[in-house]
């Protein structure tokens, strides 16, 4: 899972981080890029919903084929739309969403079904440390090739070079994907994905957590890619950047996987939340070179801390459950179900406002308010009571290969 996830990581540092960028330098307008993010947002919790009602037979190893397949395929569509792709972001989006959608039901059920708390620090731990070490290189090789491509054949014949590179990526990690679990799981249950916090009274607090996140996660990563791509200039500058964020972010990860404890989760994610709160005041209100350097240093160390910390606790509220094995899948819809109703107002709201309102000053009002987030979502999580170390022998068979 780590390898397969290190291939979806790597194509996303490939196009998808500079999807926005393309997308704003076609039409010069947030817009279609807000659209195409909320329509993806609508079709990830369609397409969990549907594989555990219509598809539920799908392992989640061939759920995770199906979703990098589609992934790839959407960036071959960009590739062969080229300028044209903003008239065609309806498309986009849907496509995106529901192949996201397959890839990350089929990746939460195996994570939870391959781990258990004695190990989940690791995994996370070394999850992130694969996804910051391909932060670390591949964005300015992207950046690189972009702006080669644009020098040798037009402004967008690098961005076709690092799609079609993407797609190759995926399709390759769909021969890896061979090797997963198939995770198989009962028929989803919609009345009992919506009494879950009856049941285990715990999830209520992970329900706001992943409300906030959905709010103000996806609106973040959208606009801060726009407004470092104004300070920096260029897609080269904007890959360094990148680059250089997860250089300083891989050591923490390591540290994090060799030495975090249960009991210092709570703690560690409350550093890195303040430290991200702080990055997010910085850049907005300062554009400027000496800002974005300290926002870099701010949030290559905060989310190491407050991401890789929080990752399990999810997991251990569901193990919580007197069925966990029985029940992990409508536990996973519905922590998608609140990310994507989260995401769908923020983007609802934004382009209510994107209107009437000088879209630069809006991208840094939604930075400033959004940013709090971090210390919301941790908030969340500590309300939850800590859970003892299992010590006791895990019991949960592994699943047949799919």
């Amino acid at each position: 899972m780590v390898l397969v996830h290190g291939a979806y990581t790597a194509a996303n540092l490939l196009a998808g981080a500079f999807l926005s960028i393309f997308l704003w330098r076609a039409s010069h307008d947030l817009a279609p890029i807000a659209l195409y993010s909320g329509l993806s947002a609508l079709m990830i919790p369609a397409a969990f919903v549907a594989n555990g009602l219509i598809w539920r037979g799908m392992g989640a190893g061939a759920s995770i084929r199906l979703g990098l397949f589609g992934c790839g395929l959407s960036y071959l569509v960009i590739l062969m739309l080229g300028n044209d792709a903003p008239h065609w972001v309806v498309v986009l989006g849907l496509l995106r969403g529901l192949a996201e959608g397959f890839y990350w039901s089929g990746f939460h059920l195996v994570t939870y079904d391959t781990t258990s708390d004695r190990d989940r620090d690791r995994y996370f731990g070394a999850q992130a440390t694969a996804s910051l070490f391909l932060t670390a290189t591949l964005p300015p090789a992207a950046g690189a090739i972009i702006v080669a491509g644009t020098r040798v054949g037009g402004t967008y014949r690098g961005y076709q070079l690092v799609f079609a590179l993407s797609a190759v990526v995926l399709m390759a990690a769909m021969v890896l994907a061979g090797q997963l679990p198939s995770s198989a799981r009962e028929r989803l249950s919609l009345r009992r994905v919506a009494t879950l916090a009856r049941r285990n009274p715990d999830w209520r607090w992970v329900t706001r957590a992943r409300l906030a996140d959905g709010f103000t996660g996806s609106l973040i990563g959208l606009v801060l890619t726009i407004l470092m791509f104004l300070v920096l200039k260029n897609e080269q500058q904007v890959g360094n950047f990148n680059g250089l964020m997860g250089l300083l972010g891989v050591g923490i990860s390591l540290g994090l996987a060799a030495f975090m404890k249960p009991k210092h989760r709570i703690a560690c994610a409350l550093v890195g939340g303040a430290l991200l709160v702080l990055s997010t005041f910085l850049l907005p209100l300062y554009l400027t070179a000496w800002a974005i350097v300290g926002f870099g240093l701010l949030r290559a160390i905060g989310g190491p801390l407050h991401g890789n910390a929080l990752a399990p606790v999810a997991l251990q509220v569901i193990d919580r459950d007197p069925a966990p094995k029985a029940m992990r899948y409508d536990y996973i819809v519905h922590q998608e179900l609140c990310l994507a109703i989260g995401r769908v107002l923020s983007i609802g709201c934004f382009l209510l406002l994107a209107a009437p309102i000088n879209q630069m000053l809006l991208a840094r009002i939604v930075v400033v308010v959004a940013g709090v987030a971090p210390i919301l979502i941790w908030a969340a999580f500590a309300r939850i009571p800590g859970v003892t170390a299992i010590v006791q022998a895990d019991t949960r068979a592994l699943p047949a290969a799919a």
